[in-house]
């Protein structure tokens, strides 16, 4: 591992001095000289990976093996509700145990005796992100039980486990001034979201859920799309947007939301279609010197790393040595600017982020905004002004332990010194829970609000 990441590894000093990340590789090298369950080679890795401050480059839930899922993601050991975070503060949004004190909106003080607070602080530091912006961390330890994993379905039940089979509950109702203990059971994932559509109804159970569009009133179209993961897709996604693109001419829509809360990224591709539909004048992105650690993978590291383009193992004239070690491309890839559109949507455009937008949405977010193409409203995203890396990826997979790890090979670079932070948006709203559980939706009514008012 420490080998590939030296060599392959594009940002490892972006965010960590080297004196650290060698003080990081050496404590865990002492910690690895022990015999080690899974379950704690596991943790010791995420952990490490995680204080890398790299969002690329972790234990990845959904690349680890059937045998590693099944001995450490999906047991029945997870809490039988969902819930928000506010400031290190959680509250349930949907119960499914027996217990109906568990209302939504009812504050969970501590777990186990443990306070909600020191969870958070624990699970934290197993979270990958971008730098020191820890609202995507954070933001990846709400637990919406929907999908197939989730950051706190997976650290908490291994870093603080039930016991005596139950989790005992301090908490507080949104109506009451006194506190309660409760226990509860623990359930399975499968279990839990297959109790959540029975009491609450359908819930979104593909990718393909994640994308909607409609038409909101006579000025307003509305579009969300939930993932950029369209390899994942069963829909034909470019048809999808071309046929709201269709639409919104047709009917003469003015306005238009393009939602991608809660999207972390994906395909880039999107991006440029998105961009195409969207460029009544030239587009240009966010500039960004695209680097690399190397241009041939060593017979050394061959055997424990694969990732789905052979190209990737061997970039012989392709690419070219720079004077500080990493190299560049040959050739511009062609991916900066994408030409004005004369058929682009002419309208209003809102873009709707938060804390999610961590990749390929951090750097839609980005472009939208410097070109003036979109009004950004919601909160800060994820992601980080300082670069991040990506693109493409190898996937390395430890000798004897099995564990899979994601290793970005792109470091994007910004061309001027950037804050370590995610983007602010043109509109920021302020969220309390009380929003969240309202039944309103905030961002959107703002922006309902800003078009009106237009």
């Amino acid at each position: 591992m420490k080998g590939v990441l030296l060599n392959y590894h594009p940002g490892l000093y972006r965010f960590q001095e080297s004196s650290t990340v060698a003080k990081l590789f050496n404590n865990l090298e002492q910690q690895l000289k022990s015999d080690l369950s899974l379950c704690e080679a596991y943790l010791l890795f995420s952990k490490f990976t995680a204080s890398l401050k790299c969002g690329h480059t972790f234990c990845s839930f959904y690349n680890q093996s059937g045998s590693t899922k099944d001995s450490l993601f999906n047991k029945k050991d997870k809490v039988p509700f969902t819930f928000f975070l506010f400031d290190k503060k959680m509250f349930v949004e949907k119960n499914v145990s027996d217990n109906e004190e568990l209302k939504q909106g009812t504050e969970v003080l501590e777990i186990n005796n443990v306070p909600v607070a020191i969870i958070i602080d624990t699970l934290i530091q197993y979270v990958k992100g971008d730098g020191n912006n820890n609202l995507k961390r954070l933001n990846d330890l709400n637990l919406s039980g929907l999908g197939k994993f989730e950051a706190f379905d997976i650290f908490y039940p291994l870093l603080f486990p039930p016991i005596n089979n139950s989790y005992s509950l301090k908490v507080k109702q949104a109506d009451k001034t006194s506190m309660l203990t409760i226990n509860v059971y623990p359930v399975s994932r499968a279990e839990r979201f297959s109790l959540i559509e029975s009491k609450y109804g359908k819930q979104p159970s593909t990718l393909d859920d994640l994308w909607d569009f409609k038409i909101l009133n006579s000025e307003t179209g509305y579009l969300k799309i939930g993932t950029f993961v369209t390899n994942k897709l069963t829909i034909d996604w470019k048809k999808f947007l071309s046929n709201a693109f269709d639409e919104l001419t047709e009917k003469n829509i003015q306005n238009l939301i393009i939602d991608i809360r809660g999207n972390e990224g994906g395909d880039d591709e999107v991006n440029l279609v998105l961009g195409n539909k969207l460029a009544k004048r030239q587009i240009e992105f966010p500039a960004f010197k695209e680097l690399l650690r190397y241009e041939n993978v060593s017979d050394e590291f061959r055997p424990y790393i694969n990732t789905w383009d052979k190209s990737f193992y061997n970039r012989s004239g392709r690419v070219i040595k720079q004077e500080n070690g990493f190299y560049t491309w040959k050739k511009n890839r062609g991916n900066s600017v994408i030409k004005k559109n004369n058929n682009a949507f002419q309208g209003n455009t809102y873009l709707l982020v938060d804390a999610a937008n961590s990749s390929a949405t951090f750097f839609l977010t980005a472009c939208l905004k410097q070109n003036k193409i979109a009004t950004i409203v919601g909160s800060e995203t994820g992601g980080n002004l300082k670069g991040t890396n990506g693109g493409q990826l190898f996937f390395l997979w430890l000798p004897n332990s099995k564990i899979e790890i994601d290793i970005p090979l792109i470091g994007y670079y910004p061309l001027t010194e950037q804050p370590d932070k995610g983007i602010n948006p043109d509109i920021e709203i302020v969220l309390t829970s009380s929003d969240i559980f309202s039944g309103k939706d905030k961002v959107l009514d703002k922006t309902l609000e800003l078009i009106k008012a237009k």
